[in-house]
């Protein structure tokens, strides 16, 4: 069996492939658990964080183009390179994370929001740390970017919970001097 290259060892290209792969299954887990859930803002609000996901992806593509003098990114499918990428221990540690992108809360909108704060939780923690094992500021730049994008995400989350589990119903003012405005 070959020896598994060390994390501090990954390339550039390989940290790409990575966050890529990553982002896409995090595109999937919200898109996936955006269907099964029912009409309404939590809804909406799935579809919107995987919008933010394409934008993720394409900040990805951008910066490595800027890194590589230009260069568009390679199509990573038919990149060899990148078929051993499965094998090392960035990759291996990346799938750690799909633990949770993996699953689905079945319409439940409170468990939905559940499974996708602990996902951006876990991402962000995860890209945070492992920018600080990379000699190569292009990777740590990419790691640190991506960890602000899931922590964005999970604050962005978790105000949109914290406002929609403690609302009013409608037909209630929320506040005291909205009963003025509504005679």
């Amino acid at each position: 069996m070959a020896k598994i290259k060390p994390v501090k060892k990954t390339t550039f290209l390989e940290a790409v492939a990575a966050a890529i792969q990553h982002e896409k299954n995090i595109f999937d887990f919200y898109l996936r658990n955006a269907e099964d859930l029912p009409e309404g803002p939590v809804k909406q609000l799935f579809y919107q964080l995987a919008e933010d996901v394409e934008d993720h992806i394409e900040m990805i593509k951008n910066l490595y183009s800027e890194v590589e003098g230009g260069q568009a990114l390679p199509n990573l499918k038919m990149l060899s390179a990148v078929h051993k990428f499965h094998s090392t221990s960035l990759s291996i540690l990346m799938r750690r994370l799909d633990r949770i992108t993996e699953k689905t809360a079945a319409g439940n909108e409170i468990e939905t929001v559940a499974l996708a704060t602990r996902q951006l939780e876990d991402t962000a923690d995860f890209y945070k740390k492992v920018a600080g094992k990379f000699e190569d500021p292009n990777i740590r730049g990419l790691f640190h970017q991506l960890g602000s994008f899931q922590e964005e995400n999970r604050l962005l989350l978790e105000s949109y919970s914290a406002i929609h589990t403690q609302g009013t119903p409608a037909s209630q003012p929320s506040a005291y001097w909205e009963e003025d405005l509504n005679p």
